[in-house]
């Protein structure tokens, strides 16, 4: 399904044109189309092709067969696979989507749902002013600060998990850690793939003739194609990085955990000690024997509480001194 058609020159919107449909004119000297397709179909296809020219038998290719980022070029259209990521603050997921994009002399066709749409309200929009190049460059750029969007929440998850680990609280995070793990690993199974894919090779092939010839292929030519690359590389980079760190945070709290149950055996210990030193006294003069000293003192009993009383303030005090209560 067609969602977006819109026709620009010079960067303005020229609201009275269309691409597609019975009433579609965008060849006026200078214009381009940029068209935005949501589920795309045979009969979108048939449209695509009546309006730019575009072979449907290229982009249904490209839809079938790059599942993952890649490249293609027929002739001069340039197709490239990618995907996009997005955090999902709901329920702290991330929702990853395939995009196409191809590119003509006078057109930019996108194909996906998590794409930045073309500008709709009348007006001069610089960054198009360029042509169906600039507005390329506009969507990678969309794409790349959607990465870079998924990260800033992941790292504020991470802190706040980094946060509870090394609280004083008794708190075990290990679940949002495993989570955010997860998360991560999704990420970089997203991430990865586009390093040195596809634009690289978009780099290591010849160009469509209209690119190279076109003044403005800073926005698509090689110098700009490893800058964007180079951004795709960072986002790579960053992602395991902070998988690193959080394995380095489960480690921490695993620690602290371990050091956590070795202070309870401890605080047990000692309690167990202080109750032991009144216990053993109790047990002696519980044996009952005819021959035992201070049965028949008048002061034995009391006495026999004060020394229980007194070595289990005494144990107890010391336990405390080394700190084991």
């Amino acid at each position: 399904m067609i969602t977006d058609d819109a026709v620009y020159l010079d960067g303005q919107l020229c609201p009275e044109l269309r691409a597609t449909g019975s009433d579609g004119n965008h060849k006026t000297p200078g214009a381009f189309a940029w068209i935005g397709v949501r589920d795309l179909d045979d009969d979108d296809l048939t449209q695509l092709h009546q309006a730019v020219g575009l072979d449907p038998t290229l982009l249904s290719k490209a839809h079938r067969d790059l599942q993952r980022p890649g490249l293609d070029v027929h002739g001069e259209t340039v197709v490239i696979a990618l995907t996009t990521g997005h955090f999902n603050p709901e329920d702290t997921s991330i929702d990853v989507a395939d995009v196409l994009l191809a590119v003509g002399r006078d057109f930019l066709v996108t194909v996906g749902t998590d794409l930045t749409p073309p500008p709709t309200t009348p007006g001069t929009h610089t960054d198009l002013a360029d042509g169906p190049l600039a507005a390329f460059r506009v969507v990678l750029d969309s794409i790349i600060d959607g990465y870079l969007t998924l990260l800033d929440h992941l790292d504020r998850e991470i802190k706040q998990v980094e946060g509870e680990v090394f609280s004083t609280g008794r708190a075990n995070p290990v679940e949002q850690i495993y989570r955010l793990r997860r998360l991560l690993m999704e990420c970089e199974q997203t991430t990865a793939p586009l390093v040195d894919e596809p634009l690289e090779r978009l780099v290591r092939r010849r160009l469509p003739a209209w690119i190279a010839d076109d003044p403005y292929s800073a926005n698509i030519g090689e110098q700009a194609l490893h800058e964007i690359d180079r951004h795709f590389r960072y986002i790579d980079n960053r992602v395991r990085a902070r998988r690193e760190l959080l394995d380095g945070v489960l480690n921490a709290n695993l620690t602290q955990v371990g050091i956590r149950q070795n202070e309870d055996m401890r605080k047990i210990s000692a309690w167990v000690a202080t109750a032991a030193a009144p216990t053993l006294v109790a047990g002696i003069y519980g044996m009952n024997f005819e021959g035992m000293p201070e049965l028949s003192w008048a002061y034995g009993y009391p006495a026999a509480l004060g020394l229980m009383i007194t070595l289990a303030t005494l144990v107890h005090v010391l336990f405390r001194r080394k700190g084991w209560l």
